[in-house]
């Protein structure tokens, strides 16, 4: 292979390259919007502790409804003794009386308490509902918008496929050595590791080739170098 057969196929190798880097940048993009966004993923986070303070605000009412439950049934068994005419001795009837009144009064303390849980876990039900509609809304949104991203990345896996074995192919016509040097000089050059001349000058870094330089890369006995920026250089005639 030419000289110049070499470096034309080197600057199709790069070009390949840099367009791999660019699918690849572009897919990291996408994986990263994939996760979801960090307005979504705060919304979740809403509702999930909008949920435990309605489930803790839930426990707390059974509760307060249970030791409701639990007066109730202490008042009415000490009710039915009273009236009952079982306990007809003053001495056990005036205790008995003072224990129903104790009863009476917490009675109705347990109900304000079961009355306050009770409106207090309605209140963190409707909040945890109204956080799982706003919730759902983005959901269904995000679906829409992950479909389309889904079908990018699967598109981008497709076209650095194909790119990857067209470079397969040009890089096969190469010397190893070639590509190792060009592969290094990728790393420490910013990507570019050939410049065309256009205008008699370094399309990199624009420093104008001398008249011997110009034509030893016109004429492609061997690879040429920029002396400037030190890379490849490549005359498209």
């Amino acid at each position: 292979m030419s000289t110049a057969h070499v470096t034309s196929t080197l600057f199709q190798v790069q070009q390949i390259d840099l367009e791999l880097d660019r699918l690849a940048a572009e897919q990291r993009s996408v994986v990263h919007m994939l996760q979801g966004d960090s307005k979504l993923r705060k919304l979740r986070v809403d509702y999930s502790i909008a949920k435990q303070q309605w489930e803790s605000g839930l426990q707390a009412q059974r509760e307060a409804e249970w030791a409701l439950e639990d007066v109730n049934r202490r008042l009415n068994a000490q009710e039915q003794r009273l009236f009952s005419g079982v306990v007809k001795s003053p001495k056990e009837l005036q205790p008995l009386q003072h224990e129903v009144q104790s009863l009476k009064a917490q009675q109705i303390r347990q109900e304000e308490k079961a009355l306050e849980m009770i409106e207090a876990a309605d209140a963190l039900k409707e909040a945890m509902q109204h956080k799982g509609e706003v919730l759902q809304q983005a959901e269904d949104a995000w679906k829409t918008e992950s479909a389309t991203l889904i079908a990018r990345r699967d598109q981008l896996e497709a076209q650095q496929c194909e790119l990857q074995a067209k470079r397969i192919q040009l890089v096969s016509r190469l010397d190893a050595t070639l590509i190792q040097r060009y592969d290094a000089m990728r790393r420490m050059k910013q990507g570019r590791a050939v410049s065309k001349v256009e205008q008699n000058s370094c399309q990199w870094c624009r420093v104008i080739l001398t008249p011997s330089e110009l034509q030893r890369v016109r004429i492609s006995v061997e690879l040429q170098t920029c002396t400037n920026c030190g890379r490849f250089l490549h005359y498209d005639r």
